[in-house]
């Protein structure tokens, strides 16, 4: 005999009474909000409920299996409530499904999605939807972390799908290799994929190549809540239900180098001179200007260059006279 394990994962069909529910969710298990009822009606937001309602829908036994129709629930988002027998009590809230993905720069904290970044540019992709709601325990009482029903897509200039990012180099023991984003548990709005500026683009494989060429980069996200992906596509006025392809273009970093700096051919008095007046006390201390020292200049006079001859003359003169007498 062969025992076959098949994972069980909650659904996320059962709905509390009075849960956010969305547009085109299909098999949905409203009995906690009917509490054994068989109709619900829609009053504009702030009408008075003891007037007709402006719309009713009939459970018609469906109760365990019911489906958001958008022909029906669309232009009535809002609360709906139990209207066969009083009281009226709340049944579910209804949503327009709204999702949207941009590319963000983490260092900016803008959207730069259809623009283009350098490659060392740290980037993520982030979430914008009212879908998170919808994983939560006191909406769904059945919901396990496990269910999650978000896809995100990352695809290369060349159109191959990236499953996973590098830190780093290929081979550098510091590299870490983490699995893409591609189904995040989204809980809160907006959701930021925390990896996303880990991702080093200018990694290099083994032989030196990029691991990661230059051009654009192409991100999209669906989701498919309780199959209503194939029934209700939406728009950006009434909802939607997928983001569209989002795109980032890398670009090679660019790099300034600084300009030499030639040794200064002014004097140390020639510079001290022309800082005068704004250097610094500690500047002051630190560098002493260096004095020039100036020749001395030595003028000859030629009266005092013939003293020394006349006094020569005046003792040959004594001499000669004096061997006369």
């Amino acid at each position: 005999m062969c025992l076959i394990l098949v994972p069980v994962h909650a659904s996320l069909n059962k709905i509390a009474a009075g849960a956010p529910v969305f547009i085109g969710e299909r098999n949905l298990d409203i009995s906690l909000g009917l509490n054994g009822h068989s109709v619900i009606a829609w009053w504009p937001a702030g009408a008075d409920r003891s007037s007709d309602p402006s719309t009713t829908v009939a459970i018609a036994g469906n109760a365990t299996s019911f489906y958001l129709d958008p022909a029906i629930f669309t232009g009535y988002t809002g609360t709906w409530y139990t209207h066969d027998a009083k009281p009226d009590i709340p049944v579910f809230v209804v949503y327009q499904p709204q999702i949207n993905l941009s590319i963000w720069d983490v260092d900016t904290n803008t959207d730069i999605t259809g623009q283009s970044v350098p490659m060392s540019a740290n980037i993520t992709y982030r979430i914008d939807t009212n879908l998170y709601m919808a994983l939560n325990y006191s909406a769904r009482p059945k919901y396990n972390p496990s269910d999650d029903f978000f896809t995100v897509t990352l695809a290369s200039p060349t159109g191959m799908n990236i499953p996973q990012i590098f830190t780093g180099n290929v081979g550098d023991p510091t590299t870490q290799i983490i699995p893409f984003a591609s189904a995040p548990i989204i809980t809160s709005s907006p959701y930021i994929w925390k990896n996303g500026p880990a991702w080093d683009r200018n990694a290099k494989s083994t032989d030196g190549s990029r691991v990661y060429p230059t051009g654009t980069y192409t991100f999209a996200v669906t989701q498919d809540l309780n199959g209503m992906s194939s029934s209700y596509r939406g728009d950006a006025a009434t909802g939607t239900v997928i983001s569209g392809n989002k795109t980032v273009t890398f670009i090679a970093d660019t790099f300034t180098s600084s300009p030499t700096m030639l040794p200064s051919l002014t004097t140390p008095v020639e510079t001290a001179a022309a800082t005068a007046g704004t250097t610094t006390p500690s500047q002051q201390l630190t560098t002493q200007p260096t004095a020039t020292v100036i020749p001395e200049k030595t003028t000859f006079s030629p009266v005092s260059a013939g003293i020394p001859l006349i006094g020569l003359g005046i003792a040959a003169l004594a001499i000669a006279m004096r061997r006369k007498y």
